[in-house]
């Protein structure tokens, strides 16, 4: 399937900030993009009216004119208030999550947009007995991209992520990482030692923002998000999601 699972080391790195602009990014590239969040827990109140967190997020970068309830509809699928991982979260709920109609939404998505699909947490986080996410990247068929932290630990946690990855026979297009401190001498060395352990280009480097909330829509605004999109290697990127 064409487009890129965006996944990460760890929960808030920054995937849904990736996601938003590698959609807001390809759309003004005329490339028809869209974002597909199908698994998430977490909801805020906008307008006295619960919706998915990260989808009300990207939605005001995407498309902020339109109808709020319609986006998230249309781009998730399953989607639980407490704001935990995505199998505990179901089962507060009484629900399940059933990746086949992950899938097939995917599929119907697909045939008039190109994917990019957030995930939740990291490659091994569980969403039915014996399913992990990494199972979903591999049964949707994208190369993944790894949104990895530039500070202490990351160099462990992208090559787990990496080799849990590759064991699975799934592509991975790059890594981009998030919330990079020009003045952190650690991150400016782990920079290159995260494409040399990995054998993987970076395909962005996103700064670190002060109180960057991804649960406050509009936080973050048109302008801002266009500069930060320019962070990324759009011919590689564009190169690796086949448009």
């Amino acid at each position: 399937m064409r487009g890129l699972f965006v996944t990460a080391t760890d929960t808030g790195v920054g995937k849904t900030l990736v996601s938003t602009l590698l959609v807001r990014g390809l759309m003004s590239r005329t490339i028809p993009a869209i974002h597909f969040k199908p698994v998430q827990s977490g909801f805020i109140t906008v307008n006295g009216t619960e919706y998915p967190a990260d989808l009300a997020f990207s939605r005001s970068l995407i498309e902020p004119e339109g109808d709020l309830d319609a986006y998230c509809k249309k781009r998730s699928l399953f989607a639980f208030r407490m704001p935990v991982s995505p199998d505990f979260a179901a089962e507060k709920e009484g629900k399940s999550i059933d990746p086949a109609a992950i899938v097939a939404r995917a599929n119907e998505l697909a045939s008039e947009h190109l994917l990019i699909t957030e995930g939740a947490g990291g490659v091994a986080v569980p969403l039915a007995p014996n399913y992990l996410m990494a199972d979903l990247i591999a049964d949707l068929g994208q190369p993944a991209l790894i949104v990895a932290r530039p500070g202490l630990g990351t160099l462990n946690h992208t090559y787990l992520t990496v080799d849990h990855l590759r064991r699975r026979g799934i592509g991975i297009a790059g890594i981009v990482v998030s919330g990079y401190d020009a003045g952190d001498i650690s991150a400016e060395r782990n920079l290159r030692m995260l494409a040399e352990m990995n054998g993987l280009p970076l395909l962005g480097i996103l700064p670190r923002i002060l109180g960057l909330d991804t649960e406050r829509p509009g936080w973050v605004t048109p302008e801002a998000a266009d500069a930060l999109q320019e962070r990324f290697d759009w011919p590689r990127i564009i190169a690796a999601i086949g448009a």
